[in-house]
């Protein structure tokens, strides 16, 4: 942006040390507000810049979020999960099953994932540190687990689940 303001200066710069050269007066006016047009643009855009619309800036965010453990540590066997200050195990082949919550609350919805374990059912909002990757590891640990299924509405609340994984019996 800074290299096309510096240039469109130097065009104006240029059309006015250089006026009487151009044979119709239009050609000089033309340049002069095309130049100025993209100046106040281009001024705009610098001005304007929303650093979380930058790409870079979502793609570092999301691979911090991808690489941070948070409340998780995992191990081949299966992750702990630090519940009440104490950590807790859950094996990989002792989950039953997995679903996607979203619950209306306020103006915006709370989101996370519901684990359904042999022993115990957790839940895990998308405020906790290490939910992404959790979310990948479970992806990878647990066979048939799917990313697209469908979601249901289960209430008249506004409660949506969606079934990413289930045990097969």
């Amino acid at each position: 942006m800074k290299i096309i303001i510096i240039m469109c200066c130097l065009v104006v710069l240029w059309v006015y040390m250089y006026y009487p050269v151009f044979d119709s007066e239009g050609i000089s006016y033309f340049i002069i507000f095309s130049c100025f047009t993209v100046l106040c643009f281009s001024i705009a855009k610098i001005y304007s810049s929303d650093t979380k619309t930058d790409y870079e800036s979502i793609e570092k965010e999301t691979d911090r979020l991808e690489k941070l453990d948070g409340n998780f540590k995992y191990t081949a066997d299966g992750f702990y999960h630090k519940h009440k200050n104490q950590p807790e195990f859950i094996r990989w082949d002792e989950i039953v099953s997995v679903y996607s919550f979203s619950i209306p609350f306020f103006d915006d919805r709370q989101t996370g994932l519901e684990i359904i374990t042999d022993k115990n059912q957790y839940e895990f909002d998308q405020e906790i540190p290490g939910i992404t990757k959790l979310t990948h590891m479970l992806e990878q640990n647990l066979p048939d687990w799917d990313s697209n299924a469908l979601t249901l509405r289960i209430n008249n609340y506004g409660l949506e689940k969606a079934k990413l994984y289930e045990r097969k019996i």
